[in-house]
């Protein structure tokens, strides 16, 4: 089996690095604490206890939402709560967080699903994809690196293109792609980093070890069976936490979060198909000691806050889960006292801020303006003319010319990759549902 499609390198090179994960390598956060030092009453026989605080950042399901616009409509997106979208708004938020705490007692990090969703990020895969000869650079990628990530885990949608547009995604970007559970097939070690360990410098001497372990969703082996199979395998996220929380923890880390691409409620959509848990980030709290929060994603489901009890210690882990698409931030709150010669979490909590309380950045604005124009340019092409209107509105308890219109192009297409192969012959069936009632195409 020839794995060059997988990976730019080799998988051994991949792996050999991603097991012993991005530790403590380029990615150190340094200098002195600022706004969130503090000094407290202390713990025992009246002595004054050394304290930290600091705060951790989080979106998930960003989906190529970079601008707050809705390509099809063509206009500023919005819906019924009037949300707003986008990392241009994201970054508004982050440098709020930043200049409140202090930029370096923070980190930023995502659970996901990152270059799937929008037109922008389909322009970029498919019609001037980053894998071209002197391709551009993924505009999720551009703006990522210029707010500053510090790690972002692999969703299921990171896949939908393949693995070449992924790998040169994550060629692109500044920050570690991190995927625990996402195996090389032949060797099963990690085709990714598993994990990152950031430092923050504290005016007390050692710094604070912060480990990010990132987890994705099982459920890939299924949905993208024709770009994984034979490549990667993708087990269990509480198998792995377990395998990896304790050995950070014996790398030193002070405080262990982990990114996950994985809803909290404990099911799976793909029932029996997989041994393996799709929506699993509440189990991995309360499975596997050592956790002190986990960034949930992949659901699309707004978690401010949320405590599970770890049944092993009786800790409670915090979870949250921003809205996708960039409607809100996560903030994580730390606060940390020195113990016994470590760090130890003495708190933790968390909330959501929603990006339509600002402006849009205008530096990530101005960075991607002309990626963004070539895009709007793109989606408005005129690729064909109806000679009566067609509408979607009573398309969901009655037969309409549009979902017919959907299928007759859905098979056609099908058939023309059929063609000339052993299933040429076959019947192609197609289905196409209602997802909207307000789609239409005029005459």
């Amino acid at each position: 089996m020839s794995l060059d499609p997988v990976d730019r390198r080799t998988f051994l090179g991949r792996s050999a690095a991603a097991g012993a994960g991005v530790a403590l390598a380029g990615g150190a956060v340094v200098g002195t604490a600022g706004a969130a030092e503090a000094h407290g009453r202390g713990h025992g026989h009246g002595r004054p206890g050394r304290r930290y605080s600091f705060t951790v950042m989080g979106t998930t399901d960003l989906h190529g939402n970079v601008f707050n616009w809705d390509y099809f409509t063509d206009k500023e997106y919005d819906d019924a709560a009037h949300n707003d979208v986008g990392l241009a708004k994201i970054s508004t938020l982050v440098d709020q967080v930043r200049r409140e705490k202090g930029r370096r007692n923070t980190l930023l990090i995502d659970a996901g699903d990152t270059i799937q969703g929008t037109q922008l990020s389909y322009y970029y895969a498919k019609v001037d994809p980053i894998t071209a000869r002197r391709g551009p650079v993924h505009p999720m990628a551009q703006a990522m690196n210029a707010i500053g990530y510090d790690a972002a885990a692999l969703g299921n949608h990171e896949f939908n293109y393949g693995i070449p547009v992924l790998r040169k995604f994550e060629e692109q970007c500044d920050f570690p792609l991190l995927g625990a559970n996402a195996l090389d097939a032949r060797t099963l070690r990690p085709a990714f980093a598993p994990y990152v360990i950031k430092r923050l410098r504290t005016p007390f001497g050692r710094d604070v070890r912060v480990a990010v372990l990132g987890l994705t969703n099982p459920g890939i082996a299924i949905w993208d069976k024709v770009n994984v199979g034979g490549k990667m395998v993708f087990p269990g996220l509480e198998e792995q936490a377990a395998k990896w929380v304790p050995k950070l923890r014996s790398m030193g880390a002070d405080v262990v979060i982990v990114s996950a691409h994985s809803g909290s409620s404990g099911t799976s959509s793909y029932g029996d198909q997989l041994p393996y848990v799709e929506n699993a980030a509440g189990l991995v709290a309360e499975q596997v000691p050592g956790i002190d929060a986990i960034l949930v994603g992949h659901a699309h489901v707004e978690i401010a806050e949320h405590f599970v009890t770890n049944k092993v210690t009786g800790k409670r882990v915090v979870l949250s889960e921003p809205a996708k698409w960039g409607q809100r931030l996560t903030l994580f709150d730390f606060d940390l006292v020195w113990e016994k010669g470590r760090w130890t979490v003495e708190k933790a909590g968390s909330q959501v801020l929603n990006s339509n309380a600002v402006a849009e950045d205008r530096k990530v604005v101005s960075l991607l303006r002309d990626e963004h124009r070539k895009v709007v340019a793109y989606v408005n092409q005129v690729i064909g003319t109806s000679v009566v209107a067609m509408s979607t509105a009573d398309a969901p308890w009655k037969d309409e010319p549009i979902i017919d219109l959907i299928n007759q192009v859905q098979a056609e297409t099908v058939a023309a990759a059929l063609a000339g192969g052993e299933y040429a012959a076959l019947p192609v069936l197609s289905q196409a549902s209602c997802f909207s009632r307000t789609a239409g195409i005029p005459a």
